[in-house]
Parts: C-alpha cells; sequence; structure tokens
C-alpha cells in the first residue's frame, strides 16, 4: 500500500503542466517565471526559456543558490540554447530566493535534483531528454542528481566541481577556510531577508562590497573555528562540518565518487590549472571514472575532459589574461559554443557537432591545446628531482637545489613555523599565476630550483613531492608549490596557491588521525596537484616548502589537539630531510620530445 502511494504522488507531480507567472517574447524565445513543485510539496522558482514555436524540444536545467536573477542578468548560454531548440530552466534550490523551504548547504541536492530532472521531462514543452549544466555548486548539484540515476537524465555538464566531499570540505586534510568567504557575502544575505533581520544587509552586491571593505583576516585568524560567531544564526552547517574532520560515511550526502557504476548519462568536465584545488582533481578522476565505470557505452565514450589555464568560475570567451600572465589568444575558449555543440550530439542525435576530443589539455609556456585520448597521459614518465640544501635552503645560488640524483651527503634543511604569522596567498579570492619572489623571501619557506633546462621540458599530469620529514609537534602541516622560474628571476606558480597540502594527522589516510611523535622522521606523499607547462630552455624548476597556505586553510596550532575548539597556537621547528637515507624528491610527469 505505502508503495502504491509513492506511486501516485509521483504521477501527481508531473502532471503538473507549466503555469507562468510572466511570459514574454524575446527574439523569436518567450521568457517565462515558474514554480516546480517537489516530490515533498516545496515549490522551486525558476526561469524558463523557450523557442517561441510549437512542439517539444530537449531541456537543460541549471540549480543555484546564486539566484536565478542574478545569473539570468549576466548570462547569454540560456538565450542562445532556446534560440537553438532547448527549453532552458533557471532553477532556484530549495529555501533561496525565489524557492520554498530551509536552505542547508548540499544536504537537499541529491533527491530535489531527481525531482526536477524528472518533473522537467514530464513538462509540456520537454521531449523527454533533458541535460544539466552548471559549475561550482551548480556543477556539484549536477553529480548529486546524478547519483540517484534520474531516467531521463541524458547528458550533464558539471564544471570546476570536486566528486569526492571530503576533498572539497577538508583538501589534504585540513579545513577550507575560503567557506567564511562564501557565506557571508553569498548566503547569509538571503536568509536574513527570510527572517526579516536587519542586522545585515539583504542584497548580495551591497553585501560583498560591505565584506570586502571590512576586516575579513579578524575571522580567519578567529579561534576557536568552532565558536565563530558570524555564522551562529544562519549557518548551522558549517559547525557541522567542523564536528566532521575524518572522511566517513557522513558525508555521503554530497559525495558521488561511489556511484559511477550507476551513471548512464556522459559528462561535459572542465577545469583550469589555477582552479580551486578540487576542480582539476574533481575533474581527471570524474573522467576516469566515467571511463572505467559508467553503465553505459556513451557515458564511457561521450564523457569528454577540458583542462585550461582559467582559475575559479572565470571562463570568458575574452578573456586571456590571467594574473601576471598572457596566455594568448588560444586560451579564449569558447564556452558555450563548445557546450551546446556537445548538449546537441548527445541530445539531438547531431554526431557530427562537436569537435573536441576526449581529452583537450592548455599547455602553459607555449601556450597551445593538445588533443588527447587519455589521462593521465600514458606516453609522460615520471622523471625525480631530489632536494639538496645547506640548511635553510632559499633561492640563493648555491643553496636549495633540485638535483637529477640523491644528495651525497646527509643533510636536512628547517625553519620555524609559527601558525600566528602564517604564509597568506593574496590571490586567494580567484588563484592566478603571480610572482612568488616575496613568498620565497620569507623564514618559513624553503626553496629548492634545478639547473636551467638545457632544452625545452614539457609538463603534463600529477605533480607529486614525496619528503621525508619531522617536527617538534604532534601535528603540523607540509604544504609545496610548484613554480617556473624565468631568466629575470619571476617565479611563477603552476597551480592555484590552494593545492599540495597535508595536514600531518592524516598522512596514513583521511579517515583516521595519527599524532606524530616529535623528532620522529616520517615519510610523506604530497600529491593532487596538476599542470601542463613547458619549461623553456633557460628555465628553471623550483619548489616551495613551507607549512601554511593561508587563508586556504586552517594554520595547524601545531598542538595536536582538536583543531575545530583549540586556541592555542604555537610555533614548531620543521625539519625536511635528503640524503641517501632520506631521499626526498619531486616527481614530475615529462613528455619526451617528439
Amino acid at each position: 500500500m505505502k508503495r502504491i502511494h509513492q506511486i501516485a504522488s509521483i504521477l501527481l507531480l508531473f502532471a503538473i503542466s507549466i503555469q507562468p507567472s510572466l511570459s514574454q517574447h524575446i527574439q523569436n524565445i518567450i521568457r517565462e517565471e515558474v514554480f516546480i513543485p517537489l516530490s515533498d510539496g516545496i515549490k522551486l522558482g525558476a526561469i524558463v526559456y523557450r523557442p517561441a514555436q510549437t512542439g517539444k524540444f530537449p531541456a537543460l536545467v541549471y540549480r543555484t543558490p546564486y539566484g536565478v536573477d542574478d545569473y539570468d542578468s549576466y548570462a547569454e548560454l540560456p538565450r542562445k540554447a532556446a534560440k537553438r531548440g532547448y527549453v532552458v530552466f533557471l532553477v532556484d534550490v530549495r529555501g533561496r530566493y525565489r524557492s520554498e523551504g530551509n536552505f542547508e548547504a548540499y544536504r537537499n541536492e541529491k533527491k530535489d535534483g531527481y525531482d526536477v530532472i524528472e518533473w522537467v521531462a514530464q513538462s509540456d514543452f520537454c521531449d523527454g531528454k533533458v541535460g544539466t549544466f552548471g559549475g561550482s555548486y551548480p556543477g556539484i548539484v549536477q553529480w548529486q542528481a546524478m547519483s540517484m540515476n534520474p531516467p531521463h537524465l541524458v547528458a550533464a555538464a558539471p564544471e570546476m566541481t570536486p566528486i569526492s566531499s571530503h576533498h572539497f570540505f577538508y583538501y589534504g586534510g585540513a579545513f577550507s577556510l575560503p567557506w567564511i568567504d562564501w557565506f557571508t557575502p553569498y548566503i547569509l544575505p538571503d536568509k536574513r531577508k527570510r527572517a526579516n533581520d536587519t542586522s545585515g544587509s539583504w542584497d548580495d552586491e551591497e553585501a560583498s562590497a560591505e565584506w570586502e571593505k571590512s576586516n575579513r583576516r579578524q575571522w580567519y585568524d578567529y579561534r576557536p573555528l568552532n565558536e565563530l560567531p558570524v555564522f551562529k544564526n544562519y549557518a548551522p552547517e558549517y559547525f557541522e562540518w567542523l564536528k566532521h574532520p575524518e572522511q566517513s560515511a557522513w558525508w555521503d550526502f554530497v559525495d558521488a565518487e561511489s556511484e559511477f557504476e550507476n551513471f548512464n548519462a556522459p559528462a561535459f568536465l572542465l577545469s583550469g590549472w589555477y582552479d580551486a584545488a578540487y576542480g582539476p582533481e574533481g575533474a581527471t578522476r570524474a573522467f576516469n571514472k566515467m571511463k572505467k565505470e559508467a553503465a553505459s557505452d556513451v557515458a564511457r565514450n561521450q564523457t569528454r575532459l577540458i583542462l585550461g589555464p582559467w582559475n575559479h568560475t572565470s571562463l570568458n570567451t575574452r578573456k586571456t589574461k590571467f594574473g601576471e600572465i598572457e596566455f594568448g589568444e588560444a586560451a579564449g575558449f569558447d564556452f558555450d559554443f563548445e557546450l551546446l555543440n556537445w548538449f546537441d550530439m548527445q541530445m539531438k542525435s547531431e554526431t557530427g557537432q562537436s569537435k573536441l576530443p576526449p581529452v583537450s589539455i592548455f599547455v602553459m609556456g607555449k601556450n597551445f591545446w593538445r588533443s588527447e585520448t587519455e589521462w593521465p597521459l600514458s606516453r609522460t614518465q615520471p622523471v625525480s628531482f631530489y632536494l639538496d640544501g645547506r640548511g635553510k635552503a632559499s633561492s640563493t645560488p648555491d643553496d636549495g637545489k633540485l638535483i637529477k640524483t640523491v644528495a651525497e651527503k646527509e643533510g636536512s634543511d628547517q625553519f620555524i613555523f609559527d601558525p600566528k604569522n602564517p604564509l597568506w596567498d593574496k590571490s586567494y579570492e580567484k588563484s592566478f599565476p603571480y610572482d612568488q619572489r616575496e613568498i620565497e623571501s620569507r623564514q618559513d619557506v624553503l626553496v629548492f630550483t634545478s639547473a636551467p633546462m638545457e632544452q625545452d621540458t614539457e609538463v603534463i599530469g600529477e605533480i607529486v613531492a614525496e619528503l621525508f620529514v619531522s617536527s617538534t609537534a604532534k601535528d603540523t602541516d607540509f604544504a609545496i608549490t610548484l613554480t617556473d622560474v624565468y631568466p629575470d628571476g619571476r617565479s611563477i606558480n603552476l597551480t592555484g596557491m590552494d593545492a599540495g597540502y597535508l595536514r600531518m594527522r592524516y598522512r596514513n589516510g583521511f579517515d583516521k588521525q595519527e599524532l606524530m611523535v616529535p623528532g620522529r622522521v616520517y615519510p610523506i606523499r604530497i600529491s593532487q596537484m596538476y599542470t601542463a607547462n613547458v619549461f623553456k630552455s633557460g628555465h628553471c624548476i623550483r619548489i616551495q616548502v613551507t607549512s601554511s597556505k593561508a587563508p586556504h586553510y586552517d594554520p595547524n596550532p601545531n598542538t595536536g589537539n582538536e583543531i575545530a575548539s583549540e586556541k592555542n597556537l604555537i610555533p614548531a621547528t620543521n625539519i625536511v630531510y635528503h640524503s641517501k637515507k632520506y631521499p626526498s624528491r619531486l616527481i614530475l610527469p615529462i613528455l619526451a620530445p617528439n
């Protein structure tokens, strides 16, 4: 009997047709405002674009917590898609702006995503085929919906997003502090408005401007983390996240990594070398899981991976300069054009539309695209560069070195890491390439540099550092950054600064904590950094080793106590060893010259 009632509820849900509250014609397309009912009775507000002609069309769905009105004010893709024969639904997620219900970040997106996709498939103007698109939060909600295996979903385009919840919230085991910069300007204004709370702005743009002018550093430096006052009223999920630092089943509500064997729809995957660290990690891992585990041939064969020189949500066909580097005309990727061509192939069976290869890789340094069939490239070879130094490695000539053979002499380099004075990344809001020499002059940053390249050297793939380290603390962090050193001395980072991080208590796995014995030497592996770059002849390869990357991650208190509730911050002396016994090394995937 319970099953009969469930079926009846679903049929009632899908029987409701589009009943627009507002409708207008715009250049041969129609814009409407509608409500989409969910299976629990909540209604989601949406803007719909569709062709101004009779018939049924494939549908595209974009779900966002940032307000469809804001997206609609600047995005060109919905109108382009409608003119091309799609009906496009821009949907505010539960509890945001036009939509009913209570918003809790990521918590309801699996079931709500399923309901929206299946309702859209049955709506008046849809031919039963549904695709999804969007990046960042609108990207991860696609993976969440896909994990429910909606039968009418035929294509998805989750860009710049993770597939693993734990890498998203606790990258390398350290908590991601930019949630402060997410909740405060983007989430809290609408929550205050719903509560009729006049203690702060209700307008996102105004709240963002106020936030940027404020002393944000006080909140990044605030301890303990689990008493942050600005979130007490409107972001209870933040405090729940802090209670679950380990990788566990608790995070399944947002995780999609174990669901790929159920996926029938192919994916259009995109990220950038300067995207948030979870972006290239999520895109590359998703590509391989789709190729190996997906449930259908089309999902395995039609999934596409694009990796460019971009940062998070910065994709623009006209923008080719990021930070201090101009990447040239080739970097001006026409995202809307390529995505719609791919949707045409998946949803309209127009097989000749998309010309993209399975994998597209933008190679920095020489600024060109590689068309590939795999990731990682099997024709790259792992090449080791061993660390060598004189006690306090720096960028000074003959000090910290990267060499091709293991250091002959027993040696180590050390620094004092003070969590009250962490390394601060000026590009933390939107990662970009910039000259690292100011950072490399810090006393708590070790710098190891290769000899100048004798010929152009192309690196494509995952960057790995295998280090032997110790500390005077029971717990601390180690972090690396890879840079390209130009003949004029500039040292340009080749990934976002948040990549390459490890909290030592999680050195043996993110599902358990193991504190250190002060003074004991431990082997560690820092990975999940991705790039493609030609180190030109005369350029040098450089790696930084340090113990903080603020405000990307909370600086480790070094006490070994519970991180979230710790108030005390103490210095630690951290050591990197390099010798035959402790062969610390950087491993680069180098592509052999043709």
